[in-house]
């Protein structure tokens, strides 16, 4: 057991952060019958998931929202984060190499390149690198027959389809938010009713996706940062109740 004084410490965080992780529900320890704050192993390890995320920009509200989801499984959150953390890495030894190389120019009086001075800023790189992502993302949930129906029909859509098929999206997810925001439980109809209208959207537009495709992606939408904040932009929490939904849907249907 660890004192707040010692995690602190072990985590290289603070007290007053630590007492406000408990005050919000974040990091609850056990008390002690002095009333003084002592942390477990599952707190440290908590901790840890936490600071993972909060390294990526996660707020502490989608947090604790991903943390106390039915289908938290730790070990799926560190594959994910490992990943997540060596893109970042990657994206921003870019940028410094990109900095590193202009000071050096800078210094020296030779002029760079025009296009070497927006390396890894351009629209092109970053789409390029999101590109890259989606393709892993699809080699990991889907079949290769479903990647490529996939990208097939995509690239046979012109920029009106892409535009129709956002709306139509974005008006299958309001009655999720307003669900959602009714506290209206997974298992209910009129939510099943919106995940079925949704995985049938997919399967039309997209590519043939079956239940564990569907299941799959659920887990990306509480996994994936880019992901959960598209969902939880229109409400805090929303991705974690909608990925809850997708795997109530995926076994009843299973």
């Amino acid at each position: 057991m660890y004192s707040i004084q010692q995690l602190a410490k072990l985590a290289g965080t603070t007290q007053r952060t630590l007492r406000y992780y408990d005050a919000i529900g974040l990091l609850v320890p056990l008390r002690d019958d002095n009333g003084y704050r002592r942390y477990a192993k599952h707190d440290v390890d908590r901790l840890q998931t936490v600071l993972f995320y909060r390294s990526l920009d996660f707020s502490l509200d989608a947090i604790k929202h991903l943390l106390e989801a039915d289908s938290f499984d730790r070990a799926q959150t560190l594959e994910h984060q490992v990943t997540a953390l060596r893109e970042k890495a990657a994206y921003f030894d870019m940028l410094a190499d990109t900095a590193e190389t202009t000071l050096t120019s800078l210094k020296g009086g030779i002029p760079m390149k025009e296009k070497e001075l927006f390396n890894g800023l351009s629209f092109d790189e970053l789409k390029a690198h999101e590109a890259k992502h989606e393709t892993e993302v699809q080699d990991r949930w889907g079949d290769s027959e479903a990647y490529h129906t996939s990208f097939e029909r995509a690239n046979q859509r012109s920029k009106d389809d892409w535009e129709t098929l956002s709306q139509e999206q974005m008006n299958l997810v309001k009655p999720l938010v307003d669900l959602f925001r009714a506290d209206v439980p997974i298992e209910d109809e009129r939510v099943q009713a919106v995940v079925k209208t949704n995985h049938q959207f997919i399967h039309t537009n997209f590519y043939d996706c079956s239940l564990d495709m569907f299941s799959g992606l659920g887990h990306m939408y509480v996994m994936d940062e880019r992901f959960t904040m598209f969902y939880d932009k229109y409400a805090t929490g929303l991705a974690v109740y909608y990925n809850d939904a997708i795997q109530h849907y995926c076994i009843k249907n299973s």
